[in-house]
């Protein structure tokens, strides 16, 4: 949770910093760390997979699994995140103007967004050497480096966008450069000590002819847990670029694209909790599921639901209480700040469903039963949340709360397919199939 915390006060203090600059700058970052998820979520995919993998393998004590999915994932890290990069990049114009931001908001953001694309694969390093380190039990040593990270990346991007000495202001633009740099000092942090637990760990170290050399079974077996979740994120992410297209439409198009970045960026902030039991979930689960007790991971996935329930709950009212006081901090138009504390009241009561989903998914992972869940993802957000906000954006009474409201309907109905999945133990007919390759 603490490593999670940091992750997301790394946006909120961007926004913070750029709040000088008007409420075109808190559009461009708030519309530019939602392509970012978008983008992330591949990395994110591919570390459930290796989540999967890693702690079925601990708990079996197969060590040398350990070390070969190690390897592999670094190959698709790279072989994956480069051509990405490039794309991005080189398209990150054109996304923008897709997604109907205004011409103010694409000055700020299409430099933020090409230097995002150039540093992704220092960005999913990070992503899939945290996840090692969980599936193993560590959840210290990622805080750590989270920690130094974070040290880095606020003082480098305070510079960076208002300039001091002989460094210029770059505005937004700076933001970037100073994540992007702290992040490679993440990835590098990462490499050498996952490089040092490989040599501290001879079952680890595998033959040196097989550094480079793929290996297709196991490169398939997390890609098979992985590519639902990758497809899943990038259905639920493409479906909010969507969405803001669709309020970006409107008359109230920059003041919602401003509104609904800052209500993203403190979601991040109240999805804490879920993100730490899910890593806690799914690292337990497949430990114990590694040791063949399917009790005990039945147990731990009906515990961390109930736990997180309590807790979201205590989350979900703090934000709504203190809606206002968080909008007036993140922007500084009076008007589009008292939109902004009204999509926070709605999102917080969709993160409680939210919440809830990505725990049950990180039982779901442990067991290596990822597809079901891409299949609820894209029929809520698709065929719920997307139809029911255009619709209702287009009555002038509605173009709020109408939104709003499918944004929120969209969890809920999630959280229903989720938990009759994990209810009907259909999760081990996965399981078997991971274990047979």
């Amino acid at each position: 949770m603490l490593f999670s915390a940091l992750e997301a006060s790394l946006g909120l203090a961007d926004l913070l910093m750029v709040r000088s600059l008007g409420p075109e700058a808190t559009a461009a970052v708030g519309v530019c760390r939602q392509v970012s998820f978008l983008v992330n979520s591949v990395a994110l995919a591919l570390a459930s997979g290796v989540i999967a993998v890693v702690s079925q393998a601990v708990g079996g004590n197969r060590w040398d699994i350990v070390g070969q999915v190690l390897r592999q994932s670094a190959l698709l890290v790279v072989i994956v995140a480069l051509p990405v990069g490039a794309v991005g990049a080189l398209g990150s114009g054109a996304l923008l103007a897709v997604i109907n931001a205004d011409a103010p908001t694409i000055a700020h953001a299409t430099p933020y967004l090409q230097v995002s694309f150039l540093g992704v694969v220092f960005a999913w390093a990070g992503v899939i050497g945290a996840a090692f380190f969980r599936s193993m039990g560590n959840a210290l040593t990622p805080l750590k480096l989270a920690i130094a990270v974070a040290c880095l990346n606020v003082p480098l991007n305070y510079l960076l966008i208002h300039g001091q000495g002989p460094l210029p202001a770059l505005g937004v633009e700076g933001a970037a450069i100073g994540t992007v740099g702290a992040q490679i000092c993440g990835a590098i942090g990462y490499l050498l000590l996952l490089n040092r637990r490989m040599n501290s760990h001879p079952d680890m170290k595998g033959a040196p002819g097989t550094y480079f050399a793929f290996d297709r079974q196991l490169v398939g077996r997390i890609l098979r847990i992985g590519t639902p979740m990758a497809l899943a994120g990038l259905v639920r992410n493409g479906s909010r670029l969507v969405f803001l297209m669709i309020i970006g439409a409107g008359a109230m198009g920059m003041t919602l694209h401003a509104a609904v970045g800052v209500g993203l960026q403190v979601r991040l902030v109240s999805v804490l909790p879920a993100l730490a039991f899910q890593a806690a979930n799914a690292a337990l689960v497949g430990q114990a599921i590694g040791r063949g007790d399917f009790d005990e991971a039945r147990r731990l996935g009906r515990l961390s639901v109930q736990m997180l329930a309590i807790i979201m709950l205590a989350v979900v009212a703090v934000i709504i209480i203190y809606a206002e006081p968080l909008a007036r901090l993140l922007i500084a138009d009076a008007d589009v700040a008292q939109v902004a504390a009204t999509v926070l009241r709605w999102f917080a009561v969709a993160q409680l469903f939210s919440s809830l989903n990505i725990t049950v998914q990180g039982a779901l992972m442990g067991a290596g039963d990822t597809l079901p869940n891409l299949r609820y993802t894209a029929i809520t957000q698709w065929l719920v949340m997307l139809p029911i906000a255009k619709i209702t954006y287009g009555f002038a009474s509605w173009q709020l709360h109408g939104p709003m409201f499918a944004w929120t309907l969209a969890p809920a109905i999630l959280l229903v397919l989720l938990v009759r999945r994990f209810r009907s133990e259909n999760w081990k007919t996965a399981v078997s199939q991971t274990k047979d390759t």
